[in-house]
């Protein structure tokens, strides 16, 4: 029997898959390579209920990741719209870099002038955007120009020199056009963004009146602000109905660390009492990024009172030519874990050549790696919502949730956040790198 995880109760990871995940399933197994038990290289696929190792059909996909134009072929995109939930990523941060590949009109350091001719003449850009996200995606990001070009991190953006207002506006017309063509195959998340309180205000005031299933939100709405600007532009919203029935989806872009995956579902506990469809997930790529950047393989936490034991851990994946052919099993527990060795992961036989992993090893180790984030995510949210008052949980994260609850009751919360901004501020400077 397949495990399960808790999406009903708990704020829901989204892995945001990469492309070569999605499509390394396109292709056969190499005639000959070694491969774990009975299993074939479509039970890597963890949105196809399928499959026998374990079922997660939640996901995000961004489209940033293609050349305009072509047509987007791989596992995801052919599974349907049955087994999985994708979210659809619009490619606001490659827009926003300049690096949206097939439109080189759009560079990184072009000035002020030629970037706006280049977005103005970009429909067939946004045609392109739109009409993959309606084809295959359950909700999808609207077309936000990110706010961060305009601050140091964004220098070489092709936005660099304009300012928020304009940034803010140019948003406004991208809504525009997602409301003029978009087709009602999929449902729409617009994103809330800012650098501070003051300009998420404004931003939230410009584009509030596309409404058409829920909100993301991004840069210092999101987790990027800490958790006492993310939670002061919840009740903002809440207090002027953002999160009626219909509006039932908020996305939280950009982590996977455990302390925001136990804090989005205290703050979807507190949203759920007046809109009980609604939903809160969080994506990142770090078990991509982990597996197929930097080769290593996670393990769960043991989760203590100390924040420090609430991280996913990860050594190096043993990679040798002494591994070739080996059947040391893999150390590391998961549904594909326990049917691996070492003999599954390196492959290559060169002696000159330091590499022994191929593809398939990187894929096989993304399934691992992404099992062991979700396992974490759910032994976080039991231990922190248990009624037992003896549970391991820092001190830090318990109160920072009971804030949270009691924000959601104060008639005057703006005060009492403000009260509170030390410990939440706290929550936020205790973030680390997963």
């Amino acid at each position: 029997m397949q495990p399960s995880f808790n999406t009903t109760d708990y704020a829901i990871y989204l892995p945001a898959v990469s492309a070569g995940y999605a499509r390394a399933f396109l292709k056969p197994l190499p005639e000959g390579r070694p491969f774990p038990g009975n299993l074939v290289l479509d039970d890597l696929a963890f949105w196809d209920r399928k499959n026998r190792l374990f079922y997660h059909p939640y996901v995000l996909h961004s489209v940033g990741q293609y050349t305009v134009g072509r047509v987007i072929d791989n596992a995801l995109t052919r599974g349907g719209r049955t087994d999985r939930v994708l979210i659809g990523d619009s490619g606001g941060f490659q827009i926003g870099k300049g690096t949206l590949k097939g439109y080189k009109e759009l560079r990184k350091g072009m000035t002020a002038q030629a970037a706006e001719i280049a977005w103005l003449e970009a429909d067939h850009v946004r045609d392109w955007i739109i009409s993959w996200l309606e084809t295959n995606c359950q909700y999808s990001m609207t077309l936000d120009m990110p706010l961060w070009a305009t601050t140091n991190s964004g220098v070489d953006s092709p936005f660099h020199q304009y300012t928020i207002e304009q940034l803010t506006q140019m948003t406004v017309d991208n809504l525009k056009f997602i409301d003029l063509h978009r087709q009602g195959k999929t449902k729409w998340l617009n994103v809330i963004q800012g650098v501070d309180e003051n300009s998420i205000s404004k931003w939230y005031q410009a584009v509030k009146w596309f409404q058409h299933g829920g909100w993301a939100f991004a840069g210092a709405a999101g987790v990027f602000g800490g958790l006492k600007n993310f939670l002061k532009t919840v009740l903002m919203m809440r207090d002027d109905d953002a999160f009626t029935v219909g509006q039932d989806w908020l996305h939280v872009l950009g982590t996977s660390k455990i302390q925001w995956a136990i804090m989005l579902t205290a703050v979807q506990k507190c949203l759920k009492k007046s809109n009980p469809n609604l939903k809160i997930s969080f994506d990142s790529s770090s078990p991509f990024q982990k597996s197929g950047r930097i080769e290593e393989a996670c393990y769960l936490p043991d989760l203590q009172d100390d924040i420090d034991s609430w991280k996913v851990r990860s050594v190096k994946s043993p990679q040798g030519y002494t591994y070739v052919g080996s059947s040391e099993p893999f150390a590391f527990a998961s549904p594909l874990g326990d049917q691996m060795n070492l003999g599954h992961l390196n492959v290559y036989k060169n002696l000159y050549n330091k590499r022994r992993y191929d593809p398939v090893s990187l894929t096989m180790l993304i399934n691992h790696n992404l099992y062991i984030y979700l396992q974490a995510f759910e032994l976080a949210n039991n231990q922190a919502f248990s009624s037992d008052p003896d549970r391991l949980v820092p001190k830090l994260f318990k109160d920072c949730i009971e804030v949270i609850f009691e924000a959601f009751d104060k008639p005057n919360w703006y005060s009492f956040v403000a009260k509170e901004s030390s410990l939440l501020n706290t929550h936020s400077q205790s973030q680390y790198t997963l």
